[in-house]
């Protein structure tokens, strides 16, 4: 019962809603990137934002990288727009998984960022892409965390920080 008018214009309020959040998420990284470097590490969470930056399914992973002394930033701040898709995976329709490979390869060039790839359940898209993933990182390490309702606190502190002083120590 609603006119098509009033659709089209409420679509076109939510995309230029869209667009504009869009807009302060990449200025929000530029911000967050600056200053980063080999002396100034930080963390890049990786995975589907819906789950990712979810405080309650990540276990607030952002709060706890946040106490090894270095910011977390989400891969969404990343101008993901402008990172091509990795060149040797032309066949990649997952959307997501584009995104998420493109961001390793980002990681991979760019050292100081400590990537953390969030996944869920053995979430099937994920499973596909990991040997694509372990291929773009080359010899640089990351740290999967496969969360379920069933992963305690405990344990992904313990699997944080020892990944950390693993990274520490080949960066010292």
């Amino acid at each position: 019962g609603i006119r098509r008018r009033h659709i089209r214009g409420a679509l076109a309020r939510g995309f230029k809603a869209m667009r504009r959040t869009r807009k302060k998420i990449l200025d929000l990284g530029r911000s967050a990137l600056e200053g980063l470097g080999p002396e100034n590490p930080a963390f890049l969470i990786v995975g589907r934002g819906y789950n990712a930056c979810d405080p309650g399914l990540s276990l607030d992973i952002a709060t706890k990288l946040g106490r090894l002394g270095h910011p977390a930033i989400p891969m969404e701040f990343l101008p993901l727009e402008d990172l091509a898709l990795v060149e040797d995976q032309p066949n990649m329709y997952w959307k997501n998984g584009e995104r998420i490979l493109s961001v390793f390869r980002y990681a991979a060039e760019n050292d100081w960022l400590i990537p953390i790839w969030i996944t869920n359940f053995g979430c099937g898209p994920d499973s596909f892409i990991r040997k694509q993933v372990r291929h773009v990182m080359g010899d640089r390490p990351f740290l999967e965390l496969e969360l379920d309702e069933h992963t305690a606190d405990a344990g992904v502190i313990t699997r944080i920080e020892a990944f950390y002083d693993s990274y520490r120590n080949t960066h010292a």
